[in-house]
């Protein structure tokens, strides 16, 4: 029997999603927008953030900025962004 593997890819591994966490960290009004998604119950995230990639889309946001932020509908992600994002905050 063949064994079929795929590669799994993670946030980590997408440098656009690097890169917007290290935007956030540098630009307080990003940062703001970013953790007032974030702190939202994952319901609520998830539907902020479908309706914000929707609009995205419709305006030509760049497909790689679509996909950062799109995970952030991932809860793991999001358990690991906010801390990084909040200690800045302190």
């Amino acid at each position: 029997m063949k064994k079929f593997t795929k590669k799994i890819q993670t946030a980590g591994d997408d440098e656009t999603f690097v890169r917007l966490i290290q935007i956030a960290r540098e630009d307080q009004e990003i940062k703001e927008q970013i953790l007032r998604i974030l702190s939202l119950d994952a319901f609520n995230r998830k539907s902020a953030l479908n309706t914000y990639i929707h609009n995205m889309k419709l305006k030509g946001a760049p497909s790689e900025f679509i996909s950062a932020i799109s995970c952030f509908l991932d809860d793991v992600v999001v358990e690991k962004a906010l801390p990084l994002l909040v200690k800045d905050s302190d």
